[in-house]
C-alpha cells in the first residue's frame, strides 16, 4: 500500500513539476485547475491521515468493518458507478479560493507531506487493525481503514486520468 500511495504522488508531481506556473492555475474546460486539484487531493487525503495519526478509540464510532474488506478492484468499480451518477466532491474538500494563493512550491509541499504521512502512519497499523476499523467516506459510505487508503490511491489515479496530460507527459 505503501509504495502504490508513493509512485500515485509521485506520478502527480511529475505532472505538476513539467507544467509552468499558469499551466499549473489555468481550469481545464470550466473545471479546476491542476493547483486545485491537488489542493482537492490534500483536502481528501488530510482526514484519513489524521484519522490514522490518531487514538485507534476515535474510530470505534464507525463499528467495525465486514470482512473480509473489498479489494482495491472492487472499490474502484464501485466509486466508478457512483461518480457515473454525478456526484461531486463535497464543499470541505473543495479548493477555496483563499488555499489557491499560495505559491505553486507551498502547494506541493502540502500535498507531498500529506501522502508522506500516510505512507508513515500505515507502518504503524497492523493488518488486522487496517481490516478491523472504519472511516466514514462521503458518497461510499463505512470504509475500512484498508479500503479508505484504496481510495486515496484510485482517487489520485482517477484524477490523473481526467488531467489534458493524461498523467504522463
Amino acid at each position: 500500500m505503501q509504495q502504490r500511495l508513493l509512485a500515485d504522488c509521485n506520478e502527480f508531481i511529475e505532472v505538476v513539476n513539467a507544467l509552468s506556473d499558469d499551466q499549473f492555475r489555468k481550469p481545464l474546460d470550466d473545471k479546476w485547475s491542476v493547483a486545485e486539484v491537488m489542493q482537492h487531493l490534500y483536502l481528501s487525503a488530510r482526514p484519513v491521515a489524521r484519522l490514522m495519526a490518531g487514538p485507534r478509540d476515535v474510530l470505534k464510532q464507525w463499528g467495525e468493518a465486514p470482512l473480509p474488506a473489498r479489494e482495491y478492484e472492487e472499490i474502484a468499480s464501485t466509486y466508478k458507478k457512483i461518480l457515473a451518477t454525478g456526484a461531486k466532491a463535497p464543499a470541505a474538500m473543495s479548493p477555496r479560493e483563499e488555499d489557491m494563493k499560495a505559491e505553486k512550491s507551498e502547494l506541493v509541499e502540502r500535498f507531498v507531506s500529506i501522502y508522506q504521512t500516510l505512507i508513515d502512519v500505515t507502518n504503524t497499523w497492523s493488518d488486522a487493525e487496517l481490516d478491523t476499523y472504519c472511516m466514514p467516506h462521503p458518497v461510499l459510505g463505512k470504509l475500512s481503514v484498508r479500503e479508505m487508503l484504496f481510495f486515496t490511491s484510485i482517487h489520485t489515479q482517477h484524477h490523473l486520468k481526467l488531467l489534458p496530460y493524461g498523467g504522463q507527459i
